[in-house]
């Protein structure tokens, strides 16, 4: 189902009516229904059950019994509906009221980087309702250039646009990325990107992520670095309904050896840190739904390339 087909058109009423009427009930009624929605998502998809229990097992390496996974899992099927219900809910949202839904802890760290005069390269994973993140940024002042792949269906990826461009952000396709990025941040804007997928060899470099390698984009490393751009982890966590907070971490200073393949990696590594960090504070508001380490190194080859936080020059 893709493109502007017919199918894809029904699709998108079928969602579009879903998001009408999530806009405008009441907000608890609109939370009741999202979250039985995700009781039945947990239900009857046994794959992205199993997928995210296999990744916690992975991530924890052990450590937890059965039952902390179980609830873990339950608990991203519900963060999942809960942020279709906040994301149906965004044009609520206004400058004169973001601050009463949306609240900002580490605002200090983005006041010392944009004191700096550069541009600001915000790093952040799907985590809490990341969608809330880049409006409750422009809403405040800042608005962002957000980087996406499009989706499949043409008429659901412009109405999710819609969305995310609310408040005054750009909307960056993917495939033209590197060049629009690069320009933006060297005229001292602001750039989010999402850091925390699988990506395939060519794409990527492999960092250590709850400490296996995971292969991870190199796009942020690369700009940082080309554009002298400062880097500030940032997350937003859900605190109950219609209560969040955006936690902005400290710059992460960039790494410059002369090495630039080193630099990337050594680079990137320190990112994934940062987003690591954020993931340990709400496990169960990630997206372990994901195969995050799907992609794995040729021993023979790609060895030299893993690079934990501690490995760093």
């Amino acid at each position: 189902m893709k493109g502007r087909s017919l199918g894809a058109y029904l699709e998108y009423l079928l969602a579009a009516g879903l998001a009408k009427l999530m806009l405008r009930l009441p907000s608890p009624i609109a939370y009741r229904i999202g979250e039985a929605l995700g009781w039945v998502l947990y239900l009857l998809d046994g794959r992205h059950r199993r997928i995210a229990a296999e990744n916690l097992a992975l991530a924890f390496n052990g450590r937890w019994d059965p039952r902390e996974i179980t609830r873990t899992v339950r608990g991203v099927f519900l963060n999942l509906s809960r942020m279709g219900v906040e994301a149906c809910r965004i044009p609520h949202l206004t400058a004169d009221n973001v601050d009463q839904f949306i609240q900002v802890e580490g605002y200090e760290h983005f006041k010392r980087a944009k004191a700096k005069g550069k541009g600001i390269l915000w790093i952040t994973g799907h985590l809490g309702p990341w969608e809330l993140l880049p409006v409750a940024s422009a809403l405040n002042g800042e608005p962002l250039h957000i980087v996406v792949r499009p989706l499949d269906n043409t008429y659901l990826d412009e109405a999710v646009n819609r969305f995310r461009k609310w408040g005054g952000n750009t909307i960056i396709p993917k495939k033209q990325a590197l060049r629009v990025v690069l320009e933006a941040l060297k005229k001292g804007e602001s750039v989010a990107l999402l850091i925390d997928q699988n990506l395939t060899r060519k794409e990527g470099v492999f960092v250590e992520f709850f400490g296996r390698p995971a292969c991870t984009t190199l796009a942020p490393a690369l700009l940082a670095l080309r554009a002298d751009a400062v880097v500030l982890p940032a997350a937003i966590f859900r605190r109950g309904r219609d209560r969040h907070t955006i936690v902005i971490g400290q710059e992460i200073p960039l790494i410059r050896t002369g090495d630039l393949e080193a630099d990337i990696v050594a680079n990137t590594a320190r990112f994934t840190k940062a987003i690591e960090a954020f993931i340990r504070q709400a496990p169960d508001q990630w997206f372990w739904v994901h195969r995050r380490w799907k992609t794995q190194p040729l021993e023979s080859r790609d060895s030299s390339l893993v690079m934990s936080d501690q490995k760093q020059p």
